[in-house]
């Protein structure tokens, strides 16, 4: 029975349909493994699947329901049978495990608006088992959809009608993205690059005739070219950052096969319309400053590339993202006073005012030191805007870093350092403790008591190095720390719980789309939520243990059988045995 539960696990990890399940079970036979002639279906390979669910999801919802607090991630998204669902994902701390996120399910959503989102969470959480969920639910996490948003009517405000001290956060990767495009509405020359990208990508993917050419051009350059990706739809920089790499590494090939598009001594004419579109993508590209400007832009997309992916991971907190942020930023100062690595390669082999064997116009040595510094500066405040709130010293997820002793004062011996030390923080702490006053009189502490264990917090942690994550974790999961640090923990849990990035979330939409696809269309929402759960939670194939859900089905058939016999012989529940 286990190598039929192995079987049933390779469909499901695989996301394959249920119906591969009989010819790879009559496989696994004809090559000499030990395989039950029973269970030869696919409704066989859906109970398989229940049953390695129940199993596998058990110790997630166990460690959920004993966790003190949650944070929630939710985002929505049509699948492949034009059926809204919402999908929801939980933060939490445990001892043994430390920080979990987690895949929770999927529902789909009755209704568009906030009542309706806000229905298809709590149900997700009803099918885990945790009625209470909004007793323990500190922060939450969303796109800036106002339905998720919106200051009145959205999720999160109905949700802090219930959870005063709730803290909601539209997702970073998302605002960043967001920074990047309200830039280029402003700049005339990322409009056009950006145009540019989105042509070349159109003239490669819906004419096979003209990737065969520039692929047979490369060939017969000995150089490599990748197919240009599309701009419109993506969600994160990296596929932006992707497109203008592919430009500026086969820039040569791309200017060749534009040149024989317009050459009169082609056989094979293009159109009117491509060939006017191919003169205006050569001149672009024959201009020394637009070629300056392409490798100033890859520059830039370096750093910010390098920030999205910070941003998509799960362990990141708060404190972090905003280290991330200011790194960022100072990256892209950087860039403003010289210029960067792409660029400066770009200007040394262009000295002659050839570059990559092309001859380009208007060579100057650097055209662009006044645009560096314009669309530096319009990153820059552009990227603060939308992430103000992580960046503000006023809001109550930057109070948390009176916590981090990266930042604290130096210690020496003179009163001033020893004032300025003793004082730091305090008023961050009591912040926290008014803004989470509800929690505290749940737990049964006070102010007093938690600013009493921050002082002693300051000296453990004062000679400490290494991220904030660490400390945090030593005094969550060690016994003597734990004791001595009970109250002030509750202020630790919440922070290593905090999400601000729905990355998570699309990956899983990912998923959904692999699993539920055109030709699984009507799979019931609670299916869908089992086999995205084991595809994203689910031990690998290497590590599964078909023996727990082999004994899991076992004990659910005795169970049942026992119950019919109890309706069989008349006996009423919970009545004594005869």
């Amino acid at each position: 029975m286990e190598n039929m539960f192995h079987t049933a696990y390779y469909v499901v990890k695989k996301e394959k349909p249920f119906t591969d399940f009989p010819d790879l079970v009559q496989l696994n036979s004809r090559t000499g493994s030990n395989m039950t002639n029973c269970y030869l279906s696919d409704k066989a390979c859906l109970r398989f699947t229940i049953d390695i669910y129940n199993v596998e999801s058990e110790q997630l919802l166990s460690d959920l329901k004993n966790a003190g607090y949650i944070s929630v991630m939710i985002d929505g998204a049509n699948d492949t049978g034009n059926i809204e669902n919402e999908i929801v994902y939980v933060k939490f701390f445990n001892k043994e495990r430390g920080v979990v996120q987690s895949f929770l399910g999927i529902e789909d959503v009755k209704h568009a608006h906030a009542d309706g989102v806000l229905s298809a969470v709590q149900t997700v959480f009803e099918k885990a088992g945790l009625d209470n969920w909004k007793e323990k639910v500190v922060f939450l996490c969303a796109d800036g959809a106002a339905v998720n948003l919106g200051k009145r009517n959205g999720v999160a405000a109905k949700l802090k009608e219930e959870i005063g001290h709730l803290l909601a956060i539209h997702c970073v990767a998302h605002r960043l993205e967001l920074g990047l495009v309200d830039s280029i509405k402003e700049n005339q020359r990322l409009k056009q690059l950006q145009e540019v990208l989105q042509y070349l990508h159109q003239q490669y993917h819906y004419s096979p005739k003209a990737l065969r050419e520039l692929r047979m051009l490369a060939d017969a350059m000995e150089e490599k070219v990748l197919k240009p990706t599309n701009l419109k739809g993506s969600r994160w920089l990296p596929y932006i950052h992707k497109a203008t790499q592919i430009l500026c590494n086969s820039y040569a090939i791309f200017v060749a096969h534009f040149e024989d598009q317009v050459s009169p001594e082609r056989t094979t004419r293009p159109s009117s319309a491509v060939m006017g579109r191919a003169k205006n993508i050569l001149h672009y590209l024959k201009s020394h400053t637009n070629v300056q400007f392409m490798h100033f832009l890859l520059d830039t997309l370096d750093f910010l590339k390098a920030l999205s992916l910070q941003f998509q991971q799960d362990s990141l907190t708060p404190g972090e993202a905003v280290q991330y942020i200011e790194a960022c930023l100072n990256g892209l100062t950087e860039l403003c006073l010289e210029p960067g690595e792409q660029q400066r390669k770009m200007l040394a082999d262009a000295m002659n005012g050839t570059y990559r064997g092309v001859e380009l116009k208007n060579t100057t040595t650097d055209t662009l030191a006044t645009d560096r510094k314009k669309i530096t500066d319009m990153l820059t405040k552009h990227i603060e805007s939308r992430l103000g709130d992580l960046l503000s010293t006023e809001s109550i997820v930057q109070t948390f870093s009176a916590l981090d002793h990266n930042v604290w004062p130096k210690l020496d011996n003179s009163d001033e350092s020893k004032e300025a030390f003793v004082l730091h923080g305090r008023a961050n702490i009591e912040s926290l403790c008014h803004h989470y006053q509800s929690i505290l009189v749940r737990e049964g502490t006070t102010v007093t008591e938690v600013l009493g264990e921050y002082r002693l917090y300051k000296i453990w942690a004062r000679m400490r190095n290494g991220p904030l994550r660490d400390t945090l974790l030593e005094i969550l999961q060690r016994g003597d720390l734990q004791t001595k640090f009970n109250n002030l923990g509750i202020f630790a849990q919440i922070y290593l719980t905090m999400a601000v990035s729905t990355a998570a979330c699309e990956r899983g939409f990912s998923c959904m789309k692999r699993v539920k696809s055109d030709w699984r269309s009507s799979l019931s929402t609670q299916n869908l939520t089992r086999l995205m759960f084991l595809t994203i939670e689910g031990p690998s194939l290497d590590t599964f243990d078909a023996k727990r859900a082999s004994v899991f089905m076992c004990r659910s058939d005795v169970d049942a059988e026992s119950k019919r016999q109890t309706v069989y012989l008349g006996i009423k529940p919970g009545s004594p045995a005869t």
